[in-house]
């Protein structure tokens, strides 16, 4: 009696692990990444054809170049910046730091699989490591810098063992030699030679001696949860109370839903058709051979296949633009106009409750544009939506931003800048909310990791210096080349000492 069961447990078990559906549901997810990973170095190969065929044409080169379209260097750095923004987004995105190494190689980067990369921002031309470099957390390697209406372009050195502290910048020509640390929130100069065996801190970047930093545990430990330093607050000021909010919960569901969702229905029944009413007959249900690949009807829904995904993916964006119109504009009826509010939780802050929830509206469409292959539709959704004004020729690189921002024409927001409508004043429980928008001329220059506040008139052909930022209500003057923080207007000496030489901020004549 106990072999039949036995017979008839190894029979079905034998039966469960040969179901083809399950074993292609367990291999799923490796053959998921094992595609991305393709798909990854597939858009690299390609990227690099056409930087190999753009280079031949013109040759990237070291030097100061002018911001404009009739000088071809800049023209090709900027063709050679977009060709590659794809393929480096895809692998920043899915944290394979060996698939990012081998990308960067292929663009052009020289670096070694013991380096330690993935965590910042590097660019991919005249940019070289060693071995054992670590790049800290949100810093940046970068070889270009835009300053007025000039491109600096120089090359970047980091040899072997370098750390480079998280939020740091290493700006065009920096030289780091061997053995050397360039500490937290911490920015070279252009041009700057860094000494090996050294640490280096600041803005811009200071050898210091002192390698020590002697901490007495105990008493930093008293300090820190000494009871005094709560009395000094109120402690009624620190709770908590629920309300219910203007804009429902599920309102914010419902149009995440909407335009995420929603956007992708007539693109995926098209791709559905598409792909069970010709690719699937006509390529994959035959047999690979010669004769399929080379047949009329083959190579027609073979060169069809991208150009569809494309349009595809067009459509969706598209729909995506729409619906977040829609909301936009309900929200913006609703939402509060320009100055201060209190953002006590009570009946006065139904207004608020629409200006959250139409900032809630700009995250989807801003990070599906400007991370896509076609970045430069950005202008197109803001103009679309109405929730900025863009002049003709601005660039947006991977930034952040809130409606009511408006930008003149040529400006170039530069990676990682912050520009704010609002801003929250005071203690939890009595604090402010700022909300003003910001104004931008024509020329003007985010270079990188900047910071914009509410409120902000920037006058035209001004430029904003990486790791500066301003503050509530500022104006910049127009010309001007703006360092620091709170951003001060620099002078011809101290723009000299940042670009290393390369460019003093005068205007020619």
């Amino acid at each position: 009696m106990s072999a039949q069961p036995t017979i008839f447990w190894l029979w079905y078990f034998w039966q469960f692990f040969t179901n083809l559906n399950l074993i292609f549901y367990l291999l799923f997810p490796f053959a998921f990444i094992i595609g991305i990973i393709i798909l990854i170095i597939c858009s690299t190969l390609v990227a690099k054809v056409f930087l190999v065929f753009i280079n031949l044409i013109h040759k990237p080169s070291e030097g100061v170049f002018l911001r404009n379209k009739k000088d071809k260097d800049y023209c090709f750095w900027s063709l050679r910046a977009v060709i590659k923004k794809w393929p480096t987004w895809l692998a920043r995105q899915f944290s394979l730091p060996l698939i990012e190494i081998i990308v960067f190689k292929i663009l052009g980067v020289k670096t070694s699989f013991s380096n330690s990369l993935y965590e910042g921002w590097v660019d991919c031309e005249f940019v070289e490591f060693g071995k054992n470099v670590k790049i800290g957390q949100g810093s940046f390697v970068i070889s270009n810098l835009i300053i007025q209406d000039r491109l600096i372009i120089k090359k970047v050195s980091i040899q072997d063992n370098v750390i480079i502290g998280a939020h740091s910048i290493v700006l065009p020509g920096t030289i780091i030699e061997s053995n050397t640390i360039l500490d937290t929130i911490s920015m070279t100069l252009v041009n700057q030679h860094l000494e090996s065996n050294s640490t280096y801190r600041g803005a811009p970047a200071k050898k210091i001696r002192d390698y020590s930093l002697n901490i007495d545990e105990t008493e930093l430990k008293e300090h820190i949860f000494d009871k005094k330093n709560f009395e000094e607050y109120d402690i009624e000021n620190l709770r908590t109370y629920s309300k219910e909010l203007s804009v429902p919960f599920h309102f914010y569901l419902i149009a995440g839903w909407i335009i995420i969702g929603c956007s992708f229905i007539l693109p995926g029944f098209l791709f559905y058709l598409f792909l069970f009413g010709s690719l699937v007959p006509s390529i994959l249900s035959i047999p690979i051979s010669l004769e399929l690949i080379f047949t009329p009807k083959s190579l027609i829904i073979l060169f069809l296949t991208p150009v569809v995904l494309i349009c595809l993916y067009l459509l969706h964006l598209f729909f995506v633009a729409l619906f977040t119109r829609w909301f936009y504009r309900m929200a913006n009826k609703r939402g509060p106009n320009q100055g201060v509010f209190d953002r006590n939780l009570d009946e006065t802050s139904k207004a608020l409750d629409y200006y959250h929830f139409r900032s809630f509206l700009f995250k989807y469409p801003i990070f599906a544009f400007i991370r896509s292959p076609f970045p430069w539709l950005l202008n197109w959704l803001l103009r679309f939506i109405k929730s900025n004004k863009v002049g003709k020729g601005t660039i947006f690189e991977d930034t952040f931003f809130h409606s009511h921002i408006n930008f003149g024409k040529n400006c170039y927001i530069g990676t990682f800048t912050h520009i704010s409508n609002h801003l929250v004043d005071g203690v939890y429980g009595e604090e402010n909310l700022t909300f003003f928008g910001v104004d931008i001329g024509n020329n003007c220059i985010f270079s990188l990791c900047n910071g914009a506040m509410p409120g902000l008139k920037m006058e035209d052909n001004s430029t904003i210096l990486p790791m500066c930022a301003t503050v509530k209500y500022d104006k910049l003057g127009e010309n001007g080349v703006f360092g620091k923080f709170p951003a001060k207007k620099l002078n011809t000496k101290e723009i000299e000492e940042i670009t290393g030489g390369l460019y003093d901020g005068k205007q020619p004549n």
